[in-house]
């Protein structure tokens, strides 16, 4: 890995090397509720192909990034058993699919 990755209009990043020691790939909601049948996504009638195209491409970016070391951080949405901190809006979604 030279630091850098080619984009246009130039490399990135622009102020210096790509470092796997000072670098993370944070990869944020992946998850089944967001892209998997079945799914609170796919509950609400979407159509999930949307939110399932990214995953192709982060594997490969997941691939490269774990052979050069580089920390891998995955989050995702979650929630008190109870629903506490559930936001009013997504019981009221939830509700409308009968999944409240």
């Amino acid at each position: 890995m030279d630091g850098k990755v080619a984009s246009s209009p130039y490399a990135w990043p622009c102020e210096g090397p790509l470092d796997a020691s000072s670098t993370a790939l944070i990869i944020i909601d992946m998850q089944v509720d967001f892209c998997g049948e079945g799914g609170y996504v796919a509950q609400m009638g979407y159509d999930i192909s949307l939110t399932r195209a990214p995953i192709e491409p982060l594997r490969k970016v997941l691939a490269a990034a774990r052979a050069e070391g580089i920390r891998v951080l995955h989050t995702r949405e979650g929630h008190r058993p109870s629903l506490a901190d559930l936001p009013a809006n997504k019981q009221w979604r939830s509700e409308q699919i009968g999944a409240g």
